[in-house]
């Protein structure tokens, strides 16, 4: 299939940065409000797994977040269309902060769209599933991309320093709503 980039991503790069000024801001509660926490999540306050995905610690969180995000959203948002791409990684970051707050045994505390950018690249590594009905021979263009993402995966999601969890959860459910999609 050709290759569609959506350049719409630019908005969503720019919504990161608002959030990300306005929660800088020196009287603005607005990271304390919204970022992970397994405890106040526990609590009841389920916005939280969603709301953490607009905040960033530092302009060099953002700024990863942004340069992957933008090109691994860009080409998700081609594939699925703007509203279902950006949703379902949306959805697939949340996803990622749900696993953490299953997985981590002490309270756990997190901030950043790289769940959402993960679970972008769970999109496009399963995207090639709708084929199987075409082909026999699609099996084969599948598992390529779905070995591709695990090995972009791999490269962008493991930095030791990062929330590997997070971004697990995320490239998981990427591919999950992506698998759904294709079909």
């Amino acid at each position: 299939t050709e290759l569609i980039f959506q350049w719409s991503v630019v908005m969503w790069c720019f919504l990161m940065a608002i959030f990300y000024v306005l929660s800088m801001r020196p009287a603005s509660e607005l990271a304390a409000l919204g970022r992970m926490d397994s405890l106040t999540v526990g609590a009841g306050q389920w916005w939280r797994l969603f709301t953490a995905v607009l905040l960033h610690a530092d302009v060099g969180h953002l700024m990863a977040n942004l340069s992957a995000g933008f090109l691994v959203l860009g080409l998700a948002m081609g594939r699925y269309g703007i509203g279902c791409g950006l949703l379902a990684a949306y959805l697939a970051g949340a996803g990622g902060n749900l696993t953490g707050l299953a997985l981590y045994p002490e309270p756990y505390r997190g901030v950043g769209a790289s769940g959402m950018v993960m679970g972008g690249l769970g999109l496009l590594a399963i995207q090639s599933l709708s084929l199987w009905r075409e082909s026999p021979k699609a099996a084969r263009y599948i598992l390529s991309g779905v070995v591709a993402g695990v090995l972009l995966f791999v490269l962008l999601g493991l930095d030791p320093a990062s929330d590997v969890v997070a971004h697990l959860g995320g490239f998981v459910f990427g591919l999950a709503l992506g698998g759904a999609l294709a079909l």
